[in-house]
């Protein structure tokens, strides 16, 4: 038997999102077996027409607290404002163009409470077009140690799928909004401070690349991202989840690929980072 807690669901919105995809995304929080008992909508600055026009109706939800924030102050503020407001003790991530699988609560709740553990994440499918256009997969690991030693390399969770008491957000003062990954970041500090994570071995998210694959994944590729990731290695290895070897070991393996040229960094991306479907 599920311990009945309860969850609320921290979404961010802004201008670029489409209306439809938000609307698929919030039918599929609606339709969980486990329901939350709170979701929380961060409109990060303007919208589009299409998306305050949904926002006006789930105004009229109880289940739903909309905060608008005057300007765009990026995901990581969003979700600390979100966070910050929040009524419960269960938080749970979610993408305002993906799709969450209708039992992915209700698994991810019963994982926490068994493991006593503090973060919970999943699998996801990246799609297409649709939900019958898979591309590929993310695949991360499921105990914390091996999770630990995954996260010297690349981040042990899939951001959007994550469930996590609130109090490692209290105990971390959310997320860096200076650091960029912003929730790579929170995870090693979350590790550093002592709490335990998981993820189950079941799919629970539709991950959205969209028909332009190429358009997705650039955001991971070029110079300035490569420059995050340096700078935020320094803050790994000044904060002691480093050392010396693990900094060089990504500086080394991980940078190149970032400058690549974009069809052969495409290549590696769904054909070795990502497992095929």
């Amino acid at each position: 038997m599920i311990e009945r807690v309860k969850i609320s669901v921290v979404m961010s919105v802004y201008k670029n999102d489409n209306d439809s995809f938000f609307k698929e995304a919030i039918e599929s929080v609606l339709q969980q077996t486990y329901l939350p008992s709170e979701i929380i909508l961060v409109v990060d600055g303007e919208v589009n027409i299409g998306i305050d026009s949904l926002l006006l109706d789930y105004e009229k939800n109880k289940l739903f607290n909309i905060i608008r924030l005057p300007k765009n102050g990026g995901l990581a503020n969003a979700l600390n404002v979100g966070i910050q407001s929040s009524k419960y003790s269960l938080i749970a991530r979610m993408d305002s163009d993906d799709i969450c699988f209708s039992d992915r609560f209700e698994k991810q709740v019963e994982h926490l409470v068994k493991y006593n553990l503090d973060i919970v994440g999943g699998q996801i499918i990246e799609f297409g077009k649709d939900i019958n256009d898979v591309v590929s997969a993310r695949k991360v690991p499921l105990e914390h140690l091996e999770m630990i030693d995954f996260m010297k390399v690349r981040s042990p969770f899939s951001h959007p799928t994550i469930l996590f008491q609130k109090n490692v957000f209290e105990k971390l003062n959310g997320y860096d909004i200076k650091t960029f990954p912003e929730d790579y970041d929170f995870f090693v500090r979350a590790y550093l401070n002592g709490f335990r994570f998981g993820n189950i071995d079941h799919d629970v998210l539709w991950f959205r690349l969209g028909e332009d694959r190429s358009k997705a994944i650039k955001r991971r590729w070029g110079v300035q991202y490569a420059k995050n990731e340096i700078k935020l290695y320094k803050k790994f290895l000044h904060m002691d989840f480093y050392n010396y070897v693990d900094f060089l070991k990504v500086i080394f393996l991980k940078i190149p690929l970032r400058v690549l040229p974009f069809p052969i960094y495409k290549y590696v991306y769904f054909n070795i980072l990502r497992k095929n479907s």
